[in-house]
């Protein structure tokens, strides 16, 4: 099936209207027009042998109420459960695969918190993780920006939406939790649907004993008892009649497979008394995301990032947000089979992107956990690259904004560039009538000759600030980033000096903070972004050190030579030199605002501090705007 895309004329107009930040490895501002495109693609496997659909549930329950009356008379359950003949196991979700025909209607999907989408289809095995899946049954997705199939475990009394595209591939039955538990702290609640079927069970087992019963033989018909199960657990071989009971290593030996065996119920009391003695029936999914900060040598928590506990990796069943030190702990559960997976989002403020425009950032556990914690480790890799995106605009949201008294941007939708070796950017408001991001971070800048290079842990996190600075002053003065004017080189000093000088101060503060040795006393305590204060005005770009200057107490052509600008002035912060910036469009307002609306020792000075910078705006540099 082919997807319908955007009229070619529509695209190119507005591309025409685009105007950007490009931010490059300090201090190289080259413009790179490298094609935006990631390119690890997602590699699936074989079908999964999964035990809750509603054809083998059935086949469960039937053989559960056969063996109640056959082989199994004695056991716990059959003094418990009674008059289940006549109940049916019908759907409680639904599988379905939608396909949208445009941004709208994948927004609405990805919108969707009961939906849940999963790009990647649920019912086949992760062989390797990356940024899209090439659907085998879709043509024309071989783009990783394309619109794709969306797969969704849906509850059946959830509406799915009308007008879009969808296919139902199969039907489960999930026993509903029992649990009357209240979620804990930084949990979020979900939907546990309660169908016919359900209620007609709890008719006769008001305790609902039974499921315990039927979803180890759903798994037993799949082939999915685990080692310490088959353990405990007791069969009957088909068609034997002298009911002789065999552990899992005898019956295999004689060649059976588990789906071919009769489970002993009474071997399940057995199974589920131990589990009830070592407390074992409930526990508590939890676990711990860090990421490693390679420039300071030091492993920290994943901050607010959303993890997501799948039943058998198929339906969600918790949702919780990870705290300061990057640690989550759910509600209890009685399922005893799940795989975890970290989202790199935050409500209302952003939402990390994979590369792509459709495609969220988020690393999934490969392996199924059986009451296990998730330690989750990022040391390299594109999982670390998202985590420390994540990182950096979680704390500019939550700590920047409100210490600094910054500007808090929108909720913007950031794409995190592995692969890509360029420059980052932000992107003006023209672009949200396109599916795209509203800010780009690239892993690996450029040097000099254009040899990628990777930023660093700190690079990425500055890199991160800097275009999400942008984005707040775009919410102060949308004016600034008029289209109209994006050729306006003194324009573009403003906002790229603004910009970069967040970016020094913030960075500098956060790995300070990590680290006390993280700058290098031959720095003159300047740390990140040093060079730019030992430029002279000749080898400036509209990328100027005049925030950290009005801030500092550092004159850098006394300290390091006169051939560097003289800068006497000191003790401003980000706060007022956003106000002073807030609708000035030219060097001159800038400077006069901040000498009329605030009393600073050093204010005498400010003409003679503005004027290196109007010296880089008349300076022939190539790499400079124009």
């Amino acid at each position: 099936m082919n997807k319908n895309y955007i009229p070619t004329l529509i695209v190119i107009v507005l591309g025409i209207m685009v105007q950007s930040c490009e931010k490059e490895n300090p201090p190289l501002q080259e413009k790179d027009q490298t094609v935006d495109t990631d390119n690890a693609k997602v590699i699936m496997g074989d079908t999964l042998e999964i035990p809750y659909t509603v054809a083998n549930m059935q086949t469960a329950f039937d053989n559960l109420i056969f063996n109640l009356k056959k082989n199994s008379k004695t056991s716990k359950l059959a003094k418990t459960f009674k008059d289940g003949d006549d109940i049916e196991i019908l759907p409680s979700h639904y599988y379905y695969r939608f396909l949208p025909k445009d941004s709208l209607e994948h927004d609405r999907l990805v919108n969707d918190t009961i939906l849940q989408v999963s790009n990647i289809p649920l019912h086949l095995k992760v062989v390797e993780e990356g940024d899209y899946y090439d659907d085998p049954d879709l043509e024309g997705d071989e783009n990783p920006g394309d619109l794709a199939y969306l797969y969704a475990v849906v509850p059946y009394d959830h509406p799915v939406p009308e007008n879009v595209h969808k296919e139902l591939l199969d039907t489960h039955y999930f026993a509903p939790e029992q649990s009357k538990e209240e979620p804990v702290e930084g949990e979020v609640a979900v939907k546990q649907p309660v169908n016919k079927t359900t209620k007609d069970i709890l008719n006769v087992d008001e305790n609902g004993e039974v499921f315990e019963y039927l979803e180890l033989e759903a798994l037993k018909l799949t082939n999915n008892l685990d080692e310490d199960e088959l353990a405990v657990l007791r069969f009957y071989l088909p068609n034997d009649t002298t009911a002789t009971l065999y552990s899992y290593d005898q019956a295999a030996q004689l060649g059976y497979e588990q789906k071919q065996l009769i489970l002993d119920l009474n071997s399940i009391d057995a199974l589920l008394e131990q589990e009830t003695l070592a407390n074992r029936n409930k526990w508590n999914p939890k676990g711990t995301i860090t990421v490693r900060e390679d420039v300071v040598k030091k492993t920290v928590g994943v901050v607010g990032a959303e993890v997501k506990v799948r039943k058998w990796g198929l339906v969600v069943i918790k949702r919780v947000r990870t705290n300061h030190k990057g640690e989550f702990r759910t509600s209890s559960t009685s399922t005893k089979r799940v795989k975890y997976a970290v989202y790199f989002n935050s409500p209302w403020k952003f939402k990390v992107m994979a590369g792509t425009v459709f495609m969220e950032a988020r690393h999934r556990g490969t392996r199924t956990y059986k009451k296990q914690s998730w330690s989750q480790h990022f040391s390299s890799g594109r999982g670390q690259f998202y985590a420390l995106v994540h990182n950096a605009a979680y704390d500019y949201y939550t700590r920047v904004v409100p210490t600094y008294g910054l500007k808090k941007p929108r909720k913007c939708r950031i794409s995190a560039k592995y692969d890509l070796c360029g420059s980052s950017e932000h992107r003006s408001d023209i672009l949200t009538l396109l599916p795209t991001s509203d800010i780009r971070v690239t892993r690996n800048g450029k040097d000099e000759n254009k040899n990628c290079i990777y930023r660093g842990t700190d690079g990425i996190y500055a890199t991160t600030v800097h275009e999400l600075t942008h984005a707040g002053h775009r919410e102060l003065d949308p004016g600034m980033f008029s289209v109209l004017h994006s050729k306006n080189c003194e324009r573009l000093m403003l906002r790229e000096s603004w910009a970069e000088g967040v970016e020094t101060i913030v960075t500098n503060d956060r790995y300070k903070r990590l680290s006390s040795t993280y700058i290098n006393p031959t720095n003159d305590n300047i740390g990140w972004n040093y060079q730019r204060q030992r430029n002279t005005v000749d080898e400036m770009t509209e990328y100027t050190p005049i925030v950290a200057d009005l801030i500092d107490n550092l004159d850098q052509n006394e300290v390091f030579s006169n051939i560097y600008p003289t800068d006497r002035v000191k003790n401003y912060n980000l706060q007022q030199i956003q106000k002073a910036l807030d609708n000035c469009r030219t060097l001159d307002c800038w400077r006069s605002n901040l000498k009329s609306y605030y009393h600073n020792s050093s204010e005498q000075y400010l003409n003679e501090l503005f004027g290196y910078v109007k010296g880089v705006l008349n300076n022939n540099n190539p790499k400079k705007c124009k």
